[in-house]
């Protein structure tokens, strides 16, 4: 019974159980709900409607109307029912969406290269007539799984005919125990600093100096797939001759049994002078890779990778002699066990596991 307007006084008395109930919820929920589960549990404690209402700052007909709301519907009366929201403009938008926008602008005879939302937007209104905001559509488009990236740029891969014999070569030499197992590569330091993010504090974008005239330091590696060990050699420049010196320490680094450098389709690796010196070495081979899979065989990127971040990421060295010596400390600390980590693959453990059987 109200008096002038006011909803009738209301106690909620609850059982232990229920009091239970009450404060899981009040537990899990959060906000609005979590609010009128309080409203109950301060009202079985003998708090009356006024009271309570100002108490969380409502009027007393809203607390009265959830009071008896879990009167009539236990728990349960007292969450957010679902709610069916302002309706799609275009029902099948995101799906449009994700088919227009997975073909490239010119399919559809416009000069631009990629789209915009602007031209994506217009494209829909004169193809489909959907008029759709910037904002809506780029809601879409992330519904449809799209981003804003910058592509990256690759290399236009031809079939290598000869990438059947010569995995079956890399696989006969992976198993044979006696063998030493190297995987070569080069790589160029450079004096500009290679930028990398890092810590800094906010609003203060750390500024890293250029050399002003940048200069390169070439360096032949190759490791060890059994061991770990790492061979290496500073050059300048970077030609078939040097990489013949590189093949000449091997060869004196292996005195006995057959050795095997695995090598990418580099022109220094397959140059006239190379191929003939290898000839008059009868125990070293080159095994050439697939074209266009050496960074996926050779294990020896990884260790350039490491080299790269760990000295030379937003430094600048002032001399060719100092970035030497850094990349001597490098090689000199790294061991043979954080190479095996480093390079850790399937050619890697192929080899080893042969060894051991």
């Amino acid at each position: 019974m109200k008096k002038q307007g006011r909803p009738a006084e209301i106690f909620i008395q609850l059982t232990e159980s229920q009091r239970g109930e009450l404060r899981r919820l009040a537990r899990q929920e959060r906000g609005r709900v979590s609010e009128r589960v309080h409203f109950v549990l301060i009202s079985d404690q003998g708090k009356s409607v006024p009271e309570i209402a100002s108490l969380f700052g409502y009027s007393a007909e809203t607390v009265y109307s959830w009071l008896q709301r879990y009167q009539q519907a236990g728990a349960e009366g007292l969450l957010d029912q679902p709610r069916s929201g302002r309706p799609k403009q275009e029902p099948y938008l995101t799906a449009i969406v994700q088919a227009q926008a997975s073909q490239s602008p010119r399919c559809f005879g416009y000069l631009a290269a990629c789209w915009t939302v602007a031209l994506l937007a217009w494209h829909l209104a004169q193809r489909f007539k959907v008029s759709v905001s910037a904002s809506t559509l780029r809601r879409a488009l992330d519904q449809a799984d799209f981003v804003w990236g910058r592509p990256k740029l690759v290399l236009a891969k031809r079939p290598d005919p000869e990438a059947p014999a010569k995995l079956a070569r890399l696989e006969t030499v992976l198993v044979e125990p006696e063998a030493t197992l190297i995987a070569a590569d080069e790589c160029e330091m450079h004096l500009l600093p290679l930028l990398r993010a890092m810590w800094h504090r906010r609003g203060q974008q750390p500024k890293v100096v250029t050399p002003g005239q940048n200069r390169k330091r070439p360096i032949f590696g190759g490791v060890n797939l059994r061991t770990g060990a790492w061979h290496y050699q500073l050059t300048q420049p970077k030609r078939g001759v040097e990489f013949i010196a590189f093949l000449t320490e091997l060869v004196q680094a292996y005195p006995t049994g057959p050795i095997y450098v695995l090598i990418d389709n580099a022109s220094i690796h397959t140059s006239k002078a190379v191929l003939k010196w290898v000839a008059t070495e009868p125990r070293l081979e080159l095994i050439y890779l697939p074209t266009y899979m050496g960074h996926k065989l050779n294990p020896t990127e990884k260790v350039w990778w490491d080299l790269k971040d760990t000295i030379a990421a937003n430094c600048c060295f002032k001399t060719l002699a100092e970035l030497d010596q850094f990349i001597q400390r490098y090689f000199n600390k790294i061991t043979e066990a954080d190479i095996l980590r480093l390079i850790n693959s399937a050619v890697v453990r192929q080899a080893q596991l042969s060894q051991a059987a």
